[in-house]
């Protein structure tokens, strides 16, 4: 029977391959196309008056465009330099043009939780959502005409903006070169495409080491995932070290693109995981959702007899929950958010490389 069943699923996909092959091809010839107009100047590019920085990648799906953002808004801002962040705010409920404010009531609906992450990670910043680039930095610089720096967020593919430095993401758990074009794989460009990239960001995630040295005709820097400290679900609670998790059971949730990422991250600080729910990427959490993780713990808790269990979930998942209401279900529980944080593995030459691309905003 398990052989039946394997030889089924190895022919539903062989199936799908020779059905979803030209579909690739037709996509790959459009995309190709797309992108010599725009290499030959007769599709139109925009530019702005100020540094514009496009974060983006080749794959469908996360690949750290987010983590990497904050970590160069950190950078910029320790600089003094005045930054601001603008995303297409994907999964949120509204279109045009909108500048985030954590006050709005249901704010992931009004901008989409990576926009309203950003923002409570720097409140200071001007962040903001438009899914026409140009129009999104065009209303910014009115708003705050002394910005000097644009990060563009998942815009790698937006080429209606003219950007200063081309930022591509290659997450290595899931290398571009083992990839096909949609809809056969993730590549929303063929491979060829990274030439448009001025730094090319290695994100080694969990497994830094285990890759072979790889060469790129543009500047390239690896990164990691580096979890820092549990951030309490409420103000009134102090922040945990990472140290509290080692040999400690917890109870995991998260809904990303990528949630092995994040557990296989629990597991490197010597956490054991007793049970982990894994939900859509952007999920909008519902009261049943919480119910249901609420007696989860409870169960692990007290028919298994842990004690001092700990509830775990990602930054962006518990803005998620806390915006749409519910934490007051997961009150009595000990509630933490993960910080992770995207570091490069030689900070030394991140630091040259970033002082080389900003070095005309270094000196005014």
């Amino acid at each position: 029977m398990l052989s039946l069943r394997r030889a089924l699923r190895k022919g539903g996909r062989v199936v799908y391959s020779i059905l979803a092959l030209p579909v690739s091809l037709f996509y790959g010839a459009v995309i190709t196309l797309r992108n010599w107009l725009y290499d030959k100047g007769w599709l139109p590019t925009y530019k702005v008056p100020c540094t514009v920085v496009s974060i983006g990648n080749l794959t469908l799906g996360g690949s750290g465009k987010t983590p990497f953002a904050l970590f160069l808004l950190e950078w910029l801002s320790e600089q003094g330099i005045a930054a601001a962040y603008l995303s297409r705010g994907y999964g949120r409920q509204t279109k045009g043009f909108a500048e985030v404010s954590l006050q709005s009531p249901q704010a992931i609906r009004l901008y989409g939780d990576e926009p309203c992450l950003v923002k409570k990670r720097f409140p200071q910043l001007p962040v903001a959502v438009a899914e026409d680039r140009v129009k999104g930095a065009q209303e910014l610089l009115i708003r705050y005409p002394h910005l000097q720096v644009l990060v563009l967020d998942d815009a790698y593919q937006h080429r209606r903006i003219h950007r200063d430095l081309n930022v591509l993401l290659i997450d290595m758990q899931r290398p571009i070169w083992k990839d096909w074009l949609f809809p056969l794989g993730r590549l929303r460009e063929p491979l060829n495409a990274y030439r448009r990239a001025n730094l090319i960001v290695l994100n080694k995630k969990s497994s830094p080491s285990d890759h072979k040295r790889l060469w790129f005709q543009v500047p390239t820097l690896s990164f990691e995932y580096v979890a820092q400290a549990l951030i309490p679900a409420r103000a009134e609670k102090d922040a945990l070290s990472l140290q509290t998790l080692r040999y400690r059971s917890v109870i995991a949730f998260c809904g990303i693109a990528h949630p092995e990422s994040f557990f296989t991250t629990l597991r490197q600080a010597e956490a054991y995981i007793v049970r982990y729910l894994e939900f859509p990427d952007h999920y909008l959490y519902k009261e049943s959702d919480l119910l249901r993780i609420r007696k989860e713990y409870r169960r692990y808790e007290q028919r298994l007899g842990i004690k001092d269990l700990l509830l775990l979930t990602t930054e962006k998942d518990l803005i998620r929950v806390e915006e749409a209401g519910l934490l007051h279900l997961l009150d009595e529980l000990p509630l933490y958010a993960v910080r992770i944080a995207m570091l490069p593995q030689n900070p030394k030459a991140a630091t040259q490389l970033l002082h080389h691309f900003f070095g005309n905003l270094l000196k005014k």
